[in-house]
């Protein structure tokens, strides 16, 4: 899978835990993504609950397998992050956004929420 991340000045830590989680996801990797969730995640989908807990992983991943993620920005602010951009993979071509919401404001505290907002796919 080809990855572009958006370039910045490297100053925020959780720029970089952002740019790895959407990775992750769009991988379908599990068990990498799993690491930096809490144990009662919340995960939902354009306003939908897919998941509660360490099964929301699961459920959260887009379908087909990904050849292209391009990720056009990473907003990081306190415990609030976000990130938007689009993958390609055999399902077609996806727009997101997710939202993330950590438990604490520390570099290492763990994701408690997951607001991901997707649409398409169109060819």
């Amino acid at each position: 899978m080809k990855i572009t991340l958006p370039t910045d000045c490297g100053n925020s830590p959780r720029i970089t835990i952002v740019g790895e989680l959407v990775s992750h996801w769009a991988s379908r990797d599990a068990e990498s993504l799993a690491a930096w969730l809490a144990d009662d995640v919340r995960w939902s989908a354009n306003g939908r609950e897919v998941g509660h807990g360490s099964g929301a992983v699961e459920h959260a991943f887009p379908d087909g397998r990904v050849d292209l993620l391009e990720v056009a920005s990473i907003i990081t602010h306190g415990r609030l992050a976000s990130c938007d951009g689009i993958i390609e993979s055999d399902a077609g071509r996806l727009s997101f956004s997710h939202v993330f919401r950590f438990a604490g404001a520390s570099k290492t505290a763990r994701v408690a929420e997951v607001r991901s907002y997707v649409v398409g796919p169109t060819a």
